[in-house]
């Protein structure tokens, strides 16, 4: 693999970072409209932060 290409594991992280600021983004505004929906959205950044400290915690070792 070329050394500036980015590993499988490093676009995965990256792809969770740019979910994880999409969710972001839009939960005020889903919460005008749901309060279960945006309740949902912020239950799924609870778990991105868990996916990206495994990623951390594998690239560590």
């Amino acid at each position: 693999m070329n050394p500036t290409t980015p590993s499988r594991r490093e676009m995965l992280d990256e792809d969770l970072q740019i979910v994880r600021v999409t969710l972001s983004a839009i939960s005020a505004d889903v919460r005008g409209f749901s309060v279960r929906a945006a309740d949902a959205i912020q239950d799924a950044l609870v778990n991105l932060d868990c996916a990206q400290d495994e990623f951390i915690r594998i690239r560590e070792q």
